[in-house]
């Protein structure tokens, strides 16, 4: 096969390409065509000599023209190349490309609609010694402020023979110059960082760079880009660095921020600045610590640089156990961030329990609100649980992995908690009397036809039976010579004015968020109270090992200080010890750190401090703020940060990280669960609005 030059010619498209066209024609016996190299003749640029030898001679054939139709074989149309733009295909760039780009301000450039003004720090505008993370201010700086830090490392060998000549120039220079004359200084300056140059890549083998600083502000209109340009450029001055606009070159300002890793030539030459490896190293602008945990809940924002305070209780890959203490002295915050964090844990289908030994009226207002069981155990409420009712199935908390394999008593467990029951009633009871009521105990169960088999709980519908109440247990002391004195032991809880306790429970404890409110006990019965809501709490959490369930504790120096009962404080250490094993969480408040740390010489409070990955501490006097120190292991800035802290303002020690977050919540949420008096009277105001607009 034969290649006929004639067939290789140019032709124009509509689109104004030149697309070169190289055909072979080929003639079924083998020849190749004349008339086409005759019909092309004028397009062949020289070669006559070659067609004359190459060509066969044969009769004549009738030629066509160039746009006659051939007799052998038509020529195919020419390939037309169409340009992407031209078939109206949305390509990447056209995603990202702004759709509107103003440029015509000295002072800044509108890229769809917003704002954006960019400074560079000059070459000369950097400190001579500077300590570590000194970017990070900028950083920190705000939302509307970015930082495009970009350097590049220099070859070793060209640098080190341009350093030593110029550093030979200007020695050269500086025997020429009189000391008094101003450049004798500059000179004596350019010589030095030579030296200090050559030192560092010779002794220490360190590399060199070049480094740039770009700052972009921006807003959404020409008075705010104005105002925090001035703000850049203040706080720049603060840190000792020269900060200038970028006239003219904003749009080169933008192209150069982009991730594209492309720095304009006059911007770089401008902030252009030499450094070696560890001065690169000391610009490492994230100094600050931050928590973010992408399946937590929101506390607030980082104080150190605007980010979010996102923290997860129950990542155990992160935190050892999901215990947490809340400590400040009284209107820091304590019960705004409990019911803060209650409420968020329950948006993510958390059981919540709020445990409220003081003060439990501030938890009913948001409990009712969203739907959960406010319980108030006091003598006058008609809220009762009972405390010898059995709400297990089974002591086998892995029943819903395993089954239910064993058939351990739950009616002995029980019988062993009605004993702290009545320790806590009489505390001087022996263990004659102790006896006594355990065999009380039995009879009372036997009558409603429950036994230590755990079949007998039920009725045959599978439902609980009739549990019997301090009440039925009253009557059968009484039934018996020997346990009649005791009798009188719990009398007032049968039919005296404690009565409230002694009936059957009537109050829904399934709900998934349930307030106990114990404030109503005096001081002689908030160790029982305590005993009957944690009763019943301690009994919920320990159903299940995969249902996420915290119980919250407030005003935990009540029941662990100085005035606390010893078997309430060990059931609450028990709880912060245990919990994590049920796949739950114990969060408690206190306040009065001295007292605290006072029952037992502290045990109590350095075991639950001990117990909890992650504590707050929120405002605290100077004192209470060193007592902490020692137990957290605070620094000294850490402490005097949460002196100077205020009211809503936490440092959070989650791990090893300590930060200070501002706890935020939403205009909703916060006028639901805040105490302070204003907002209370602000909101009472409201209400009578309400009520006098509905009126009339």
């Amino acid at each position: 096969m034969r290649q006929n030059l004639a067939d290789e010619h140019i032709r124009q498209t509509p689109f104004g390409r030149f697309v070169n066209q190289t055909e072979e024609i080929v003639e079924e016996t083998g020849n190749f065509i004349e008339d086409d190299i005759n019909s092309y003749e004028s397009n062949v640029v020289g070669n006559a000599d070659l067609q004359e030898s190459n060509t066969p001679t044969h009769e004549e054939k009738p030629k066509s023209g160039f746009f006659g139709k051939r007799q052998k074989k038509d020529m195919p149309e020419p390939v037309q190349e169409i340009q992407p733009l031209w078939t109206g295909q949305t390509t990447a760039i056209d995603v990202i490309a702004p759709s509107s780009v103003d440029n015509g301000s000295r002072d800044y450039v509108v890229v769809d609609g917003i704002y954006h003004a960019y400074l560079y720090i000059a070459g000369y505008g950097y400190r001579t010694h500077n300590e570590a993370a000194w970017l990070s201010a900028l950083v920190e700086a705000g939302d509307n402020i970015g930082i495009s830090f970009s350097f590049k490392r220099m070859q070793r060998d060209k640098i080190l023979s341009r350093i030593a000549q110029k550093t030979m120039i200007n020695r050269s220079k500086m025997r020429e110059v009189a000391d008094t004359r101003s450049d004798f200084e500059e000179l004596d300056s350019a010589i030095s960082s030579g030296m200090y140059l050559k030192e560092g890549m010779n002794r220490a083998n360190q590399d060199f760079y070049y480094m740039s600083t770009i700052i972009e502000v921006t807003a959404e209109d020409e008075e705010t880009i104005e105002r925090n340009v001035s703000d850049v450029i203040t706080l720049c001055a603060s840190m000792d660095m020269v900060c200038k606009r970028a006239d003219y070159k904003h749009e080169q300002g933008f192209l150069s921020a982009l991730p594209t890793v492309s720095l304009d030539v006059d911007l770089e030459r401008k902030s252009r600045r030499n450094v070696l490896t560890d001065s690169l190293a000391a610009a490492f602008p994230f100094s600050s610590l931050e928590v973010y945990d992408p399946e937590g809940i929101f506390l607030g924002l980082n104080k150190y640089n605007n980010s979010v305070a996102i923290l997860d209780f129950f990542d155990a890959d992160k935190y050892s156990n999901a215990n947490a203490c809340i400590l400040g002295m009284s209107g820091a915050g304590k019960t705004f961030l409990m019911q803060l964090m209650a409420l968020r844990l329950r948006q993510q289908g958390v059981q919540v329990f709020i445990i409220a030994p003081i003060k439990g009226h501030e938890f009913a207002e948001v409990c009712e609100r969203i739907g959960g069981k406010y319980i108030r155990i006091a003598p006058s409420s008609q809220d009762c649980i009972n405390i010898m009712e059995i709400r297990k199935k089974t002591l086998n908390t892995d029943y819903e992995i395993h089954g239910d394999k064993r058939n351990d008593s739950v009616l002995a467990e029980k019988i062993q908690k009605l004993m702290i029951f009545f320790s806590l009633i009489k505390n001087d009871i022996t263990q004659n009397e102790l006896n006594l009521i355990d065999g009380a105990i039995v009879r009372t169960y036997n009558s409603f036809g429950i036994t230590y088999d755990n079949e007998s709980l039920f009725d045959t519908d599978g439902r609980f039976k009739k549990m019997p109440t301090i009440k039925d247990l009253y009557n059968e002391l009484l039934s018996k010579d020997k346990t009649k004195d005791l009798a009188l032991m719990i009398e007032k809880f049968a039919v005296g004015s404690l009565s409230a306790f002694g009936g059957s429970t009537n109050v829904d404890l399934d709900n998934k968020y349930i307030v106990l409110d114990i404030s109503e006990m005096n001081e002689h019965l908030k160790a029982l109270g305590m005993f009957i809501a944690l009763d019943f709490v301690w009994d919920k959490a320990k159903e299940s090992r995969i249902q996420k369930k915290v119980i919250f504790l407030g005003e935990l120096w009540t029941l662990i200080g100085a005035a606390g009962n010893k078997l309430a404080a060990d059931y609450v250490l028990e709880i912060f010890k245990v919990i994590r094993g049920y796949g739950g969480a114990a969060i408690a408040d206190t306040q009065d750190i001295s007292d605290f740390f006072a029952l037992d010489d502290g045990k109590y409070g350095k075991a639950i401090i001990n117990s909890s990955r992650i504590k707050f501490v929120l405002q605290l006097e100077e004192d209470e703020a060193f007592t902490v120190q020692k137990h957290l292991s605070l620094s000294d800035e850490e402490t005097m940060q949460v002196i100077r802290n205020n009211r809503g303002e936490a440092l959070l020690c989650a791990n090893r990280n300590k930060l200070v977050i501002d706890i935020k919540a939403s205009p909703y949420v916060y006028d639901l669960i805040t105490t302070k008096r204003s907002d209370l009277e602000n909101k009472r105001r409201r209400k009578m609005e309400e009520r006098k607009q509905y009126d009339d």
